[in-house]
């Protein structure tokens, strides 16, 4: 039986390439010479004024379209609008590591959980926007306990630091989400007057 050594990607390509080379070119999402765009974000919904989403953005850390698709699924659930988009950004795992002292800032906690520092009732976590739900328990790995910055987070942890619906237990290297945040609950949205809106003809 012949085995082909080599393959030309397109009638056109003048090159022949290699077998692996020429699968990798025809598996790819865009045609040869075409360059694909980034993923467009979620639109139809926004907060009241620039300062809002400012000051959401830097309170989260988050880009605009991570906001934007928080905005977007915010609007759609039944309830309050507000309220829910709360729950969108305050459950991310990267937020409530960070509001259990297990790391000094949200962007630390993000390269914590990237790193499979954390589980979540005992399984793998490692995706920093992972929505934790009431009544799961977020824990440190056994064996990254000793290791710096978690150790020294959470040897700086005072008691009341931690928000009301988060139950934070330093000596276990546990948080669990004891219910849904509520939004004069939580530091960085206290004081910001939320509205979110939507565009006429948007889906409710």
């Amino acid at each position: 039986m012949a085995v082909r050594t080599r393959v030309r990607p397109s009638p056109e390509d003048v090159v022949p390439l290699h077998p692996a080379h020429g699968y990798r070119l025809r598996r790819q999402r865009h045609p040869i010479g075409v360059r694909g765009g980034p993923r467009r974000a979620p639109r139809g919904y926004w907060l009241a004024d620039a300062e809002q989403r400012h000051q959401v953005r830097a309170g989260y850390e988050l880009r605009e379209r991570q906001l934007a698709r928080a905005l977007a699924t915010a609007a759609r659930q039944p309830g309050d609008p507000t309220e829910n988009l709360v729950g969108q950004l305050e459950q991310r795992m990267d937020a409530l590591v960070h509001r259990a002292s297990f790391a000094r800032s949200i962007d630390e906690a993000r390269d914590l959980i990237a790193h499979n520092m954390f589980t979540i009732d005992g399984g793998k976590a490692n995706r920093p926007s992972y929505l934790v739900r009431p009544g799961q328990t977020i824990e440190v790995r056994p064996d990254r306990q000793c290791r710096a910055p978690v150790a020294v987070a959470v040897a700086s942890y005072a008691e009341g630091d931690a928000p009301p619906y988060l139950e934070v237990r330093p000596e276990r290297f546990t948080a669990t989400l004891t219910r849904e945040p509520r939004r004069q609950e939580v530091p960085v949205l206290r004081d910001v007057p939320l509205a979110v809106h939507a565009a006429e003809g948007s889906p409710r």
